[in-house]
């Protein structure tokens, strides 16, 4: 017969809890940077007007197009660190979840082992 033994219960595993954590948070970032990386990409690559010469009225010269491309710049470079970041976080994570099941198995196989060779 089996012995009765409590369920194994993967919220109390802080290993299991932080590594999904980690997946879930760096999923997202990566793909929100991804998303809105190629969003911005496809604003600096598009053909800018052709300038017009008509002064801005605080007093400095340039178009608002110009603007907007260093704005998606700028946002491009956020968005890198953001999906970057993402990246990191779900490989981390991953390594996590993968540590802690790893730590639950192998007592388990043990245990296995150490009855078969009582029996023999």
């Amino acid at each position: 017969m089996r012995p009765e033994t409590p369920p194994d219960r993967w919220h109390k595993s802080g290993l299991v809890v932080a590594g999904l954590v980690l997946l879930l948070l760096g999923i997202g970032n990566w793909a929100t940077g991804t998303v809105r990386l190629r969003e911005h990409e496809a604003i600096v690559r598009a053909p800018s007007p052709a300038p017009q010469g008509a002064s801005r009225p605080h007093g400095g010269h340039g178009s608002s197009g110009q603007e907007e491309v260093e704005i998606a710049r700028v946002r491009m470079d956020f968005y890198h660190v953001v999906a970057s970041g993402g990246r990191l976080m779900t490989v981390a994570g991953f390594v996590l979840v993968t540590f802690a099941l790893a730590r639950r198995v192998r007592p388990q196989a043990k245990r296995k082992s150490v009855r078969g060779a009582k029996r023999e």
